[in-house]
């Protein structure tokens, strides 16, 4: 991460997640996560987004499917907004990878109670 944290705040929890893990897509909840997955992914998301998590309104997660990915979920109160997954060397992944990252956001969103009005996804 090219920001400076605070010893305080790399201690600090992310505002919890909206949905809960599973077996393949695993909430980012804490500054150190967020560093072990960047160091892992080598995926490193501009300042901007961090902002937005520590406002509650974007969430990192961990897609340990393949390929290995790091997943920004943007949220509305209603429903996800922006969806956007890189993997290894910072790279967008492709239109056959994202389908099951999508497939299993959408899930956990639905399960959750969110996300119900739209059926597009």
């Amino acid at each position: 991460m090219n920001r400076e944290l605070s010893d305080t705040e790399t201690m600090a929890a992310f505002p919890p997640s909206p949905v809960v893990a599973s077996e393949l897509l695993v909430p980012i909840t804490s500054w150190a996560a967020m560093f072990r997955e960047t160091e892992l992914t080598g995926v490193e998301f501009d300042e901007f987004w961090y902002g937005s998590v520590e406002d509650g309104v974007a969430y990192f997660f961990g897609w340990v499917g393949e390929p290995r990915s790091t997943v920004l979920v943007v949220w509305n109160d209603d429903e996800p907004t922006h969806i956007e997954c890189r993997k290894s060397g910072d790279l967008l992944v492709t239109g056959a990878e994202l389908e099951p990252i999508l497939t299993e956001v959408t899930k956990l969103f639905r399960s959750a109670g969110f996300w119900s009005k739209n059926t597009n996804h």
